[in-house]
């Protein structure tokens, strides 16, 4: 009986290599940004009516409160992120983590469902933006585990596909579910979405770990056998560190503010920050806007987003144009560009014909260069991480820090979406659509000469490398860290993550 249990806990899990599979891991990935941005858009259509009908929150008090929904869960995925980002960093996989994240967002359906108080609304809300944090930075360091750093820009795209395709189906669903079976209806559908993204998530199974797997003498997974190429070459390499070359840990300053230090890392989190501003000011704007010049309905200032919504299945195609011609090109192409549809919509001012196909194709241009720089923008970051580790291997410890980094750019993009309604909504109330929209050009032109540093000669983490400002915004940013505090000692550059994973860690019951 033994020997039978000993046996089974050293067999392979099942399927090992199609659950360990790029492809696997890429659809589990866009499953789980699909669903957290679903079930965020599902809700939007219901909200301001829960609130009146469940919550007792007065009709001409609705729009407050779902503001405040909104920038509570902003403000809530904005402070996770780098608790996140070090907690994947430090876990032995990313899976735990990654499994938390759900429980959080089944946990939001729950109380959204249960709802009869602002204060569960507010609870439910936070949970729910405590999720989208985890699967933001999870989900982007797991497939940056999975994908090679020449196609990351492609893999990445496709996870812009995921968020429109939840942006879109999402409100189209809830506001029709809600409709014609009420409010509990539409959370059915939520609970739905959750299992099945919980059995992918349970599924899906670390390169690290089936690496670990693969490496066993007489170890053979059962199941298909894609033409996974990390896998097959993971499975034919082993890791061998000797006492004397193995890692030895020094004092030296957290991987995260070694990475602050790096210019072209705060560039591209700015531009995502931007990128998030940009998004925010108009979701706050547009529906008042159309209202006060067209007399359209919510349903209406609804449809007006569908377009510029739509460019983001574009994104693989910007991705894999990133992989080919590189993160800075495409930035600063997007960034020198976008003033110009911004600047063009001060021009809309009444209701006719030709000023409704100007705004909709304005805001299809807005979106199609938005759309552009975000998969150059989160490849910026890893290829800094790469040439810093090429430099100095084990810079970062034996875990990485490919999710710290990957926070820290979700969180700015979070700032971002913090930002944008304050921004957007108190000047064009304050000041007016114009001044608006002539703000927020300067900011995108603003940021498009910092943008033109990306991509520069050396990571900029020590005297000499990069520009001369960049090497200067290097230093401003360096905490008072030198060089001298993360030395190279002995370590080898081997694959110290995996090197460290435990057995224990390694048996994922099939």
């Amino acid at each position: 009986m033994w020997n039978s249990h000993e046996e089974a806990m050293n067999r392979p899990p099942r399927l090992l290599r199609w659950r360990s599979s790029t492809e696997f891991i890429i659809a589990t990935v866009w499953t789980s940004f699909f669903t957290d941005y679903f079930l965020y858009a599902m809700i939007v259509p219901v909200m301001p009516t829960a609130l009146v009908d469940r919550a007792s929150i007065p009709y001409e008090d609705r729009e407050f409160w779902v503001s405040i929904l909104l920038m509570c869960e902003a403000a809530v995925a904005f402070l996770c992120c780098p608790v996140f980002g070090y907690m994947l960093d430090a876990a032995p996989t990313r899976q735990m983590p990654y499994l938390l994240g759900l429980i959080f967002l089944g946990g939001s359906m729950v109380l959204l469902a249960l709802a009869h108080t602002i204060t569960l609304f507010i609870v439910a809300r936070l949970l729910q933006g405590a999720a989208t944090a985890m699967v933001a930075v999870a989900g982007l360091a797991l497939l940056t585990d999975s994908v090679t750093t020449n196609n990351l820009g492609h893999a990445i795209g496709y996870l812009g596909s995921a968020i429109a395709l939840g942006f879109l189906l999402g409100p189209l669903l809830g506001g029709l579910v809600y409709r014609v079976a009420g409010y509990q209806a539409v959370f059915a559908i939520a609970f739905a979405m959750v299992g099945i993204d919980l059995l992918m998530r349970i599924a899906v199974i670390e390169k690290t770990v089936a690496k670990r797997w693969m490496q066993k003498p007489g170890a053979v997974a059962d199941g298909p056998t894609p033409s996974d190429s990390l896998v097959v070459q993971s499975a034919e390499s082993t890791i061998t560190a000797s006492p004397a070359h193995a890692y030895r840990p020094r004092k030296k300053p957290a991987p995260l503010l070694l990475i602050i230090r790096q210019p072209r890392v705060l560039i591209s989190s700015g531009a995502l920050l931007v990128h998030g501003l940009l998004y925010s000011a108009f979701d706050a704007t547009i529906p008042i806007f159309v209202e006060s010049h067209f007399g359209w309905t919510s349903f209406g200032a609804g449809m007006a987003f569908l377009p510029s919504a739509l460019t983001a299945f574009f994104e693989p195609y910007f991705g894999k144009l990133t992989d080919t011609h590189g993160p800075r090109r495409i930035a600063l192409t997007s960034f020198t560009l976008l003033p110009i549809p911004l600047l063009c919509l001060s021009l809309i001012t009444t209701a006719s014909t030709t000023h409704i196909i100007l705004l909709l194709t304005l805001l299809t241009i807005i979106g199609l260069l938005i759309n552009l720089c975000t998969p150059a923008l989160y490849l910026e970051t890893q290829q800094v991480l790469d040439e810093m580790e090429d430099k100095e291997p084990g810079i970062f410890g034996p875990r990485g820090a490919v999710a710290q980094a990957f926070a820290l750019q979700t969180m700015a993009q979070f700032l971002g979406l913090f930002l944008g309604p304050l921004w957007g909504g108190f000047v064009e109330w304050r000041f007016g659509w114009g001044v608006m929209t002539f703000g927020l050009a300067g900011l995108v032109g603003l940021t498009a000469v910092f943008v033109g540093g990306m991509g520069a000669k050396g990571v900029g983490s020590g005297s000499g490398s990069g520009s001369g400002w960049m090497s200067g915004l290097g230093r401003c940013c360096g905490c008072g860290f030198g060089r001298k505090d993360y030395g190279r000692g002995d370590e080898t550059g081997v694959e110290d993550r995996e090197a460290l994973l435990p057995e224990e860690g390694a048996r994922v019951s099939g």
